[in-house]
């Protein structure tokens, strides 16, 4: 590849930063104490820094020993101005939202974190003012008619326009709810963060707290965002209902906070943890302290969850409130019945929404509360045991084979209950999970008369043993919200998250949100 003419490059370069550099050094001679960071002042470093960071990427720069260093103190202009201009805009605009619960140290909190990205710009442009001198660049010119300030009337415009009526707003309304309450569970590793108090920052968990899953978690509101702007904003039902405004406020309070952490992270990951000391004015610099990881966990990660755990009562009041009650025939779980995994999982689906749902078998059980469901396992193999022995009734020929078999001792009570087992495998009644089975504790402690009967111990406690299935598909119907319903269905429809030997298999897509909830195998 051509090299570009170094002294072409540091001529271009130079008059790309004058702009920059003059701010820069303007900002150095007055001082951080008189450094107030403003809407306007960030725009226009943002705006400046972005140019010359694109400029620098298009020569290569990152791999240059000679550009790497400015290239880099430019990007933090560029990252933490976009930061600061979200941060101030919840400074301005958080007293205009309603939320669902009170915040009380927010306001302090945010005024911190202000405090903190004004000092890290100031450091930065300090950082670029010094690169200019080592590069031998003349001084700037002097900085003459920048005005920055941002003095605001108090008060908002009167709402005057007119809304529209949307007749699919309540399937968006809905839609919302859902998505806010899926995510989040998705968020659930923010609060992890969040718990992680100095100096034990190296106990946080940077496959999970990463650029990658905060960006994720940052583009879901976003389209959260966008879809209530566009389709429920000044519509008849935002007027009716207060609700709607609130769930609003949480989402974009998030999305601020998440774009912030995006760019906080990023930094971490990029430089602050492979090349710290390059990035501040010198290795004990108090940006590089505590106080990063310490906005990052215990400021942007904790009000990030606690505005999304706020909202979650208000989005399942939202779900009960335009429910649609239905009952859906679900087939019961195939192996072992309702016990402990489908238990769990089915109960996690019902809290997730929030909504009562009941299944109906002999009574009506509680599908929110896991042992509900568990104990009514007890009547699903009731039902087992019933077919299974209305099957074996069946089996009279080859009942009374294995009986004179018995009777002329040409064969022993294990083997042919043995003989009887693989039998029904054949015919797909029940299913053989362990190999050998050791039928001798059973048959010596069984008080059974016939072989029919003894046969029937057997696999009774084989089966509660988890030794044999037996396959026996029925279903059962369940009441409550449709939405619920469906997603019992989906859990239902993959084997309620379950192979025949009690592990875990994948869940779709669909319900991704019990992955917090999944116990172990």
């Amino acid at each position: 590849m051509e090299i570009v003419d170094s002294v072409s490059f540091d001529e271009l370069l130079r008059a790309r930063s004058a702009l920059l550099l003059s701010h820069s050094v303007h900002f150095v001679e007055i001082g951080a104490e008189n450094f107030f960071l403003t809407r306007p002042l960030l725009s226009f470093l943002q705006a400046e820094s972005s140019q010359l960071e694109e400029l620098l990427d298009a020569y290569g720069a990152r791999s240059n020993e000679k550009w790497h260093g400015f290239r880099m103190h430019v990007a933090m202009i560029k990252n933490f101005s976009i930061a600061g201009y979200d941060l101030l805009h919840l400074q301005h605009t958080i007293h205009s939202y309603d939320f669902q619960c009170n915040f009380p140290t927010m306001e302090r909190d945010t005024a911190d974190a202000v405090m903190y990205i004004s000092n890290f710009l100031f450091c930065s442009l300090k950082q670029v003012m010094n690169d200019a001198m080592a590069l031998n660049w003349p001084p700037p010119e002097e900085l003459i008619g920048y005005d920055y300030t941002e003095e605001l009337p108090k008060g908002l415009l009167p709402k005057d326009r007119i809304m529209g009526i949307r007749e699919d707003a309540k399937q968006l309304v809905i839609h919302l709810a859902t998505s806010f309450l899926n995510n989040t569970e998705d968020a659930k590793f923010l609060d992890n963060a969040a718990k992680c108090r100095a100096p034990q920052w190296r106990g946080l968990n940077f496959d999970l707290l990463s650029e990658a899953s905060i960006r994720s978690l940052e583009e879901k509101f976003h389209t959260l965002q966008s879809l209530y702007d566009t389709y429920i904003s000044y519509s008849d039902i935002e007027g009716n209902d207060a609700s709607l405004r609130k769930l609003r406020g949480h989402i974009s309070i998030v999305l601020h906070l998440l774009r912030v952490a995006t760019v906080f992270i990023h930094f971490y990951e990029r430089h602050i943890k492979i090349q710290g000391d390059a990035l501040f004015c010198h290795k004990n610099c108090v940006l590089k302290s505590n106080w990063y990881l310490e906005l990052l966990t215990h400021y942007l990660c904790r009000y990030s969850y606690e505005f999304l755990a706020g909202a979650r009562g208000l989005c399942q009041n939202m779900l009960k409130q335009y429910a649609v009650i239905e009952e859906l025939e679900i087939p019961v779980p195939p192996y072992f019945g309702f016990h402990v995994r489908p238990a769990t999982l089915i109960s996690s689906v019902v809290r997730h929404y929030g909504s009562p749902v009941t299944m109906l078998l002999d009574k009506e059980y509680d599908a929110s509360v896991p042992m509900n469901l568990f104990l009514a396992n007890e009547w699903v193999n009731q039902l087992k045991r019933q077919h299974i022995g209305n099957e074996l009734a069946n089996m009279g020929p080859a009942l009374l084979a294995l009986e004179k078999k018995l009777e002329k001792k040409e064969i022993t009570k294990a083997d042919a209950s043995m003989e009887l087992l693989r039998q029904m495998a054949n015919m797909n009644l029940l299913r053989i999970l362990v190999y050998p089975l050791d039928l001798e504790p059973i048959i010596n402690s069984s008080t059974a008369q016939t072989l029919l009967e003894l046969l029937q111990s057997i696999i009774a406690t084989l089966h509660a043993q988890r030794k044999i299935n037996i396959i026996y598909d029925f279903k059962v119907k369940f009441k409550g919200d449709i939405r619920v319903l469906r997603d019992i269905q989906i859990l239902a429809e993959n084997g309620y998250g379950e192979n025949e030997t009690g592990a875990n298999i994948p869940l779709p897509r669909e319900l991704s949100y019990l992955a917090h909830y999944r116990p172990m195998n």
